[in-house]
């Protein structure tokens, strides 16, 4: 296919890498991104864009270019919210936050997207459509997704579809991952076990919670083995297990917390069924209380199969037919994007992995998106929104 730019003026390239490096180093968490939202709204603006309205989800920036009336209108997204973790990179951008850092590379993200809406800015008179750009807040985690989308992010004007892109580990820089379902869908769960607390040298007097929680996460995973479909993708992970303070004490109280995962909001809604009553039933047996909440979740991610193919045909017109990688297997990340989409009442849309040359894994305290990337990532969103505005 033809592609409408095959190189990123060096201006707009080192703009994007001194933003980049100014985001990594002040990261702001989930719906506290205050001051990316500002710099982010005050570039849009400085472009001459039509339209930019800030504080939409609390820190959320929605900005909209047209073009030549009577076309289509395309979505572009970033995430913006980085992460409680401390970074190890020694980086000389490192974070100057402690305990907070964009181990997720949402600053690699958004440094794209705000390129690229310069890039289309500047090329305004050749886009025959318009083009609304989406700043998501609060990604990991508090679905700012949706919170943006029941705030009007996807009206005035609708977009006709919506395109994201995201930094991915274990591909080379600037190549393409791409799949049908590329995220499942996640539930957050918490169990809050009430026992009867007590002295360690006398259990019998007891209720211990420790115990009963132990047991509940063993049982636990029986639900993923014998009570869902073997065909399909499931994951179940309790990763804390909260309870007591000292070694001679068994504590009042107990707490569980985890996730389930699947690529099918059937097979979460009969999870969480599942898990609420073999926790209920192992505490009762052993004269306790569990009590199960669901604190959120995300559907799964279904790609929409014409975007997807242009995501392929862009990038093969890009680097070749190795630029395009197919994802082998299932991945069981969780991603918000899903409430832009038309299973939750919105707008086809894709959202693929952008190559970023690291191991590291997202959500370390070693990764880094790199500048490398920012080159590859500006070139396939631009490439990617002028095809679809041109018809493909």
């Amino acid at each position: 296919m033809e592609l409408w730019i095959k190189e990123v003026p060096e201006d707009i390239l080192g703009e994007a890498r001194q933003v980049r490096e100014d985001l990594h180093r002040h990261p702001e968490l989930s719906y506290e991104e205050e001051r990316t939202g500002a710099l982010v709204a005050e570039h849009l603006r400085g472009l001459g864009l039509d339209e930019v309205r800030a504080g939409v989800a609390r820190t959320g920036v929605v900005g909209v270019l047209r073009g030549r009336a009577g076309g289509p209108c395309v979505a572009l997204r970033a995430d913006m919210d980085a992460l409680p973790v401390t970074e190890e990179t020694g980086l000389p951008y490192a974070s100057e936050r402690e305990g907070v850092m964009h181990a997720c590379g949402h600053d690699g993200n958004t440094a794209v997207l705000m390129a690229v809406a310069r890039l289309l800015s500047e090329r305004r008179d050749e886009l025959p459509g318009a083009v609304k750009f989406i700043f998501q807040p609060a990604e990991e985690g508090y679905a700012g997704a949706k919170a943006m989308v029941e705030e009007g992010c996807l009206e005035a004007p609708p977009p006709d579809a919506i395109l994201a892109l995201h930094g991915a580990t274990g591909l080379e820089v600037g190549q393409l991952r791409v799949a049908a379902v590329p995220n499942a869908g996640m539930t957050s769960f918490r169990i809050d076990i009430r026992g009867r607390g007590g002295h360690g040298a006398v259990p019998h007097e007891t209720v211990d919670p420790i115990m009963i929680g132990a047991q509940i996460l063993s049982a636990a995973q029986t639900i993923v083995s014998r009570e869902t479909r073997p065909d399909l993708p499931v994951v179940l992970s309790i990763c804390a297990f909260q309870a007591g303070s000292k070694a001679n004490i068994i504590p009042e109280t107990a707490s569980l917390l985890g996730t389930t995962r699947a690529t099918e909001m059937e097979t979460l809604d009969r999870m969480r069924g599942a898990l609420e009553r073999v926790a209920g039933g192992i505490a009762e047996s052993m004269r306790g209380q569990a009590t199960l909440t669901q604190t959120e979740s995300y559907p799964p991610v279904h790609n929409d199969p014409e975007l997807l193919e242009l995501v392929r045909r862009v990038g093969a017109a890009l680097g070749g037919e190795r630029n395009v990688v197919e994802l082998e297997g299932q991945r069981m990340t969780s991603e918000d994007f899903s409430y832009f989409l038309e299973d939750q009442g919105g707008v086809p849309g894709v959202i693929f992995g952008l190559g970023v040359g690291t191991d590291a894994a997202l959500h370390s305290p070693h990764f880094d998106f790199g500048h490398a990337a920012l080159g590859p990532g500006i070139l396939t969103l631009c490439n990617l929104a002028m095809a679809y505005l041109r018809g493909r």
